[in-house]
C-alpha cells in the first residue's frame, strides 16, 4: 500500500506541476510529498522530475513512468470497485458446517427463508462430527456444540442444547412409566453423547434439587441422533436425546417424554467463524439470521405450556396440576 501511495502522490504532482498543490490533493504535508517522490525515485533507479525553484515538470522517464503509474492506479480502481459490489451484494455461495447432535430439524426452516430473502445466496449445509477441526478450510461457519472455539476464531452463543428422556409408548407398556432416574434399568439407557460403552449423565430435580444419574449401558451405540431415535422407536430401550432433535417424534405421539422433572445439564451451542473483518454481506447476514433466529428459539423454550393437539382442555389442566409437560 505504501507503494500504491507513491504512485498517487507521484501523479498528483505530475498532474498539478507543484509539490505544494500535490500535497493538498493528496491531504498530506509537503515533506511527506517530497519524500513519497524521492523514495520512488530510488526505488525505480530513476529521476522522475526537473526541479527547480519556479516549477515542476516531468523527466522523459518520468513521462514513461506516469502511463504505467496511471494504469496501475486506473486497475486498482476497478479492482476496488468490484470488490465492493460483491461486498454489497448478497450474493454467491455459502457454506455452513452442522453437528449431528445439532440436527438439522431447527435449522432447516431457519436456512428455508434465508434462502427465500436471498435467493442469489446458495448455502450448502454439511452434517460434521467435529473429532476433528472446529471449522473445516471450506467452510464459512460452523454451528459447535458442547465445544469451545479456537482461540483464532469468532464465536458467537446461539441457543443451548437442551436434553430429554424418551421412550416410545410400546417400550413403556411393558417396561412401565419410570417415576426416578434409579427406576430406569442401565442396560435399557441409551445415550447420543456417549463416549464410552459405559456413560453416567448427571440429572437434578427442577423442583427439589435432588442430584440423581443415568447409566447408559445399553448394547446399542451411536453417536447418530437419527440412528438413537430410530432404535427407540423400535422399543429397544429410553435414549437420552436432543430435545430439538426429538420434538416431531414426540408431537406425532411416536415418543414419550418420560423424567419430565429431571433436568440433564445442556450444551453450550456456538456459531464460529474466522474474522470479523472483510466478511462478504451474506456471510454477515446469515450471522445475523442465525443469532436472531436462535435467539427467539431460546425465549420460545421458556413460553408458557401449550396443549398438544386433540387433548381436551381439562385433560391439559389436570396434566399441568401434576406437573406434566407436553411437547412445544
Amino acid at each position: 500500500m505504501e507503494r500504491l501511495k507513491a504512485l498517487e502522490i507521484f501523479k498528483a504532482v505530475a498532474d498539478h506541476g507543484s509539490f505544494t498543490k500535490a500535497a493538498d490533493a493528496a491531504h498530506v504535508g509537503v515533506p511527506s510529498v517530497s519524500r513519497a517522490v524521492q523514495d520512488l525515485e530510488t526505488l525505480l533507479g530513476v529521476q522522475l522530475f526537473n526541479r527547480t525553484t519556479r516549477k515542476v515538470t516531468l523527466t522523459p522517464v518520468g513521462h514513461t513512468v506516469l502511463e504505467h503509474a496511471a494504469g496501475v492506479l486506473d486497475c486498482y480502481e476497478d479492482l476496488a470497485r468490484v470488490s465492493n459490489d460483491i461486498a454489497l451484494d448478497v450474493s454467491g455461495d455459502l457454506r455452513l458446517e452442522v453437528p449431528a447432535l445439532f440436527g438439522m430439524s431447527r435449522l432447516a426452516p431457519i436456512l428455508a427463508n434465508f434462502t427465500r430473502e436471498h435467493p442469489k445466496v446458495r448455502v450448502d449445509t454439511r452434517l460434521v462430527d467435529h473429532q476433528g477441526e472446529t471449522l473445516g478450510d471450506l467452510a464459512d461457519l460452523s454451528i459447535v456444540v458442547g465445544r469451545a472455539a479456537p482461540a483464532s476464531c469468532v464465536a458467537r452463543q446461539l441457543a443451548a442444547t437442551r436434553f430429554g428422556m424418551y421412550a416410545s409408548p410400546a417400550f413403556l407398556s411393558g417396561a412401565g412409566m419410570p417415576r426416578h432416574p434409579d427406576d430406569v434399568r442401565p442396560e435399557h439407557c441409551m445415550t447420543v453423547i456417549a463416549g464410552s460403552h459405559d456413560a453416567t449423565l448427571a440429572l437434578t430435580h427442577a423442583v427439589t434439587g435432588e442430584r440423581s444419574a443415568l447409566r447408559a449401558r445399553s448394547a446399542f451405540r451411536t453417536n447418530c441422533p437419527s440412528a438413537l431415535i430410530s432404535a427407540t422407536l423400535d422399543g429397544l430401550g429410553m435414549a437420552v436425546l436432543p430435545e430439538s432433535i426429538a420434538r416431531l417424534s414426540e408431537s406425532r405421539g411416536e415418543l414419550v417424554r418420560v423424567l419430565n422433572d429431571w433436568r440433564a445439564p445442556s450444551l453450550d451451542t456456538l456459531l464460529v467463524y474466522r474474522t470479523r473483518r472483510n466478511l462478504p454481506l451474506r456471510v454477515r447476514k446469515l450471522i445475523d439470521c442465525l443469532v436472531a433466529s436462535f435467539g427467539d428459539d431460546e425465549a420460545g423454550s421458556l413460553s408458557p405450556l401449550r396443549m398438544p393437539p386433540n387433548v381436551p382442555a381439562v385433560a391439559h389442566i389436570k396434566a399441568h396440576a401434576h406437573g406434566a409437560r407436553w411437547a412445544a
